[in-house]
């Protein structure tokens, strides 16, 4: 006996008898993390392959292999070891929730849009939002939930009712449909099938190795502390000189590189004629942050008023990879936000 198969036989027995696409399934999930997730293998191309591989099938294969866990009874042997099986499934009519091979491939596909839809859906109404890692660690533990429970399905059935993936018979018949057809014109549809699943699998892979500009980009927020969680409102209106405030400052880096960031932090008094003119400006005060992609930084702060005015702005001014210029504004910043409060000497004194 070599060594491989004295570990084999040390595993447990629900793991050994796991079926193979299943196994597969796992496999898949734990490769598509590795690679959006892993240090140095989220840089390379391998993603993309993967994720395409995970977006379109995998999860929508683990669903429907759980709601189907019965051969269908057509698939013939796929090998010499399962001749006897066949034979004895052959007796016995499918059963009436058996599908076949082509029924299964297009149940995974549209169950995986459904499945990373539904996901990113759900995402979208709690504090993660529809993120990358969010969506992935959601849909990869859908995934693996489903599969265990196909697993489990499929060992409650008999033998001969079991499905099993029938790989040397479906190779054989995609060569016979490309290479025996019955006629020209099924000859060209074939062709042209192909032909498209090339296009489309190629579209979307260049669509993931090639983001758009619009796809790169920070998410920044002021926010304030409500009974304990942060929130985006809630902030003051008036202030008095020198009273202070503490707000949080938050970056989302989904610039797809780790950045370096420097946030300038500045008081604008304008004009008050509506155009926004700035007559003034201070800065208070700078802080910087390193983030890699995905990443989300916080930054307790206050801001104190330098100066009194009833059209008081102050900004927050975010610049990459440190390119600050002499005279920071929100026109040469890489992305800012902004507070509008009324600053007077009243309410320093009365609250006081």
């Amino acid at each position: 006996m070599t060594v491989s198969g004295t570990l084999w036989k040390l595993l447990p027995r629900p793991v050994r008898e796991t079926p193979a696409d299943l196994v597969a399934v796992v496999g898949a999930v734990v490769a598509t993390n590795v690679a959006v997730f892993a240090p140095i293998v989220r840089e390379t191309a391998l993603r993309i392959p993967l994720g395409l591989a995970f977006v379109l099938f995998v999860p929508g294969y683990a669903l429907v292999a759980a709601l189907f866990p019965e051969a269908d009874g057509s698939a013939g042997p796929d090998s010499a070891t399962d001749a006897a099986v066949d034979r004895e499934r052959s007796r016995t009519a499918s059963p009436p929730t058996a599908i076949g091979g082509l029924e299964r491939a297009v149940l995974s596909l549209g169950s995986s849009v459904a499945i990373v839809s539904l996901a990113g859906l759900a995402l979208n109404y709690t504090p993660w939002g529809v993120r990358l890692g969010p969506v992935l660690l959601a849909v990869s533990a859908a995934t693996l939930g489903v599969t265990a429970i196909a697993a489990a399905r499929r060992r409650d059935l008999s033998p001969r009712n079991r499905f099993r993936v029938p790989y040397r018979r479906w190779t054989a018949a995609s060569r016979t449909a490309l290479r025996g057809p019955d006629s020209r014109a099924d000859a060209a549809v074939n062709v042209l099938l192909v032909v498209t699943v090339l296009f489309a699998v190629g579209g979307v892979g260049y669509a993931l190795a090639t983001p758009s500009g619009g796809e790169r980009f920070s998410e920044v927020a002021v926010l304030t502390e409500d009974d304990g969680e942060l929130v985006a409102g809630d902030y003051p209106s008036t202030m008095g000189l020198n009273e202070s405030r503490e707000l949080v400052f938050e970056i989302n880096n989904d610039e797809r590189r780790p950045v370096d960031y420097t946030v300038v932090l500045a008081q604008q008094n304008l004009d008050g004629d509506g155009n926004e003119t700035v007559v003034e400006q201070r800065e208070l005060t700078r802080f910087d942050a390193q983030l890699d992609h995905g990443q989300t930084w916080r930054h307790s702060h206050d801001i104190t008023p330098a100066a009194t005015g009833d059209t008081v702005r102050f900004v927050w001014l975010v610049y990459l990879d440190g390119d600050v210029p002499s005279d920071p504004s929100l026109e040469n910043a890489d992305y800012s936000t902004s507070l509008w409060i009324d600053v007077d000497d009243e309410a320093s004194s009365s609250s006081a």
